[in-house]
């Protein structure tokens, strides 16, 4: 085996760049037929001559994406195959559930979110790659990470690739002819957001959409106000619950519309200039920008502190499918993927933040050039404002259940204490509690 011009490097670049990895799975010991005699024999793992597939939607085959297949391939001694995903999300899910389920090995490699890690390390489909990925690799990502989604029984099963959050935005236009301040707390907000509600327009702009929008903004208003929004019990969580009432029935600054708003109709509506303030993940700057609003019109505002200042953040992953008869090619791609060239190569060729906690990767331009909030999630991570969200293998029926009888109050259909008491046992049901 030739020796690899990355390992020096990784001992020196660990505490410079350690994260958002990918997993490739490499080569088990296999037993063959040895020839004379029918001898069955085993034949020591290598990684010469051995192809690895990576199964992903992150890389594409731009200039960027190639000089990046390029770089990964110069610095291993084996081929690197990337397949596709699925466009839809529900499709990768579907696929890959699939063809795990079914032993299949053609994919050595998975690229996939948070509620599919959790549900696949507990289907027992991931190899474990502690071997490869210590404590204190694990220590580069951001805080509360590995515990919520990487770990498992004592062993890891997968290393961020990317990450987003969801950020403050706010239509600068609107406060600068108010000649009112960005909220920094929560008095300011509602005061900025009744100020603002006038004329036909909303002080805040809120997606409800009961498919997926409405429970991100459930998380956030929770995590705002100290509470978790699989625990109802919790006082934060019952005066985010609360509150989020009071901004249409109490304050009067959005609209009950909004239950029927997801994020692609919020991001019009903002541009539109509808409201004044909207939360939403990062990815809405492209629409804004698109418009010709992002950085003049409509801003990223850091976070406004009510009981914290926390936002939720989600991310991608890579995983070794535990039927791959390539292991060791899979382990080699990790170390050399958690090195800071091969990162920084994969930002580059994807346009995607690194879930690093070392925030040194988003100083080169060059790097960042395709990105509209760098130093807005820059402040993000100063800030400590960014958590890893709460999620449980059955959140799919979260989604449905829950946040239904979240809706319920809001349209006044049950009481504020019928909410409480429904929300929290269907929650115990889904974890089993019940």
């Amino acid at each position: 085996m030739k020796k690899r011009n990355w390992r020096k490097k990784m001992a020196a670049g660990t505490a410079v760049l350690m994260t958002g990895t990918m997993l490739l799975s490499g080569c088990t010991s296999a037993e063959e037929d040895a020839g004379a005699g029918g001898q069955e024999s085993k034949q020591e793992e290598t990684t010469q001559d051995t192809e690895i597939t990576v199964y992903t939607s992150a890389i594409n085959d731009d200039a960027y994406g190639q000089e990046f297949k390029k770089m990964v391939e110069e610095n291993l001694d084996f081929k690197v195959n990337f397949e596709a995903e699925p466009l839809l999300y529900a499709d990768t899910v579907n696929k890959a559930t699939t063809m795990l389920a079914s032993g299949d090995d053609s994919v050595d490699v998975y690229y996939i979110d948070e509620i599919m890690q959790l549900s696949f390390m507990s289907a027992d489909f991931l190899e474990p790659i502690d071997d490869v990925i210590t404590e204190e690799d694990l220590n580069e990502f951001m805080d509360g990470y590995a515990d919520k989604f990487l770990k498992k029984d004592g062993h890891v099963y997968g290393v961020p690739a990317d990450f987003g959050g969801i950020l403050f935005f706010v239509n600068k236009k609107m406060f600068d002819e108010a000649k009112i301040a960005v909220p920094t707390n929560q008095e300011e907000f509602i005061e900025a957001a009744k100020a603002l509600t006038k004329d036909g327009k909303y002080g805040l702009l809120e997606a409800w959409d009961k498919a997926s929008h409405l429970q991100d903004n459930l998380n956030r208003w929770c995590l705002m106000f100290g509470g978790n929004f699989y625990d109802w019990t919790l006082d934060g969580t019952k005066e985010a619950i609360k509150f989020m009432y009071d901004l249409v029935h109490t304050y009067g600054v959005t609209s009950i519309d909004n239950l029927s708003v997801d994020y692609e109709t919020g991001n019009q509506k903002f541009t539109d200039g509808n409201a004044a303030m909207y939360f939403q993940w990062a990815s809405a700057s492209s629409s804004f920008a698109e418009a010709g609003k992002y950085g003049d019109e409509i801003i990223c505002a850091p976070m406004p502190a009510f009981t914290t200042n926390k936002t939720p953040m989600s991310s991608w992953m890579w995983v070794v499918n535990k039927n791959s008869s390539k292991k060791e090619a899979a382990k080699e791609y990790v170390k050399f993927m958690a090195s800071p060239e091969a990162q920084a190569a994969y930002m580059k060729a994807t346009g995607k933040f690194s879930p690093t906690a070392n925030l040194s990767v988003w100083d080169d331009a060059e790097l960042t050039k395709g990105l509209l909030t760098v130093e807005e999630h820059k402040s993000y991570v100063q800030d400590n404002a960014f958590e890893a969200r709460t999620l449980s293998e059955r959140h799919s029926e979260y989604m449905d259940t829950v946040t239904g009888t979240l809706q319920e109050y809001l349209m006044d259909e049950i009481s504020y204490e019928e909410c409480l008491e429904k929300g929290q046992q269907q929650i115990d049901e889904l974890l089993g509690k019940n």
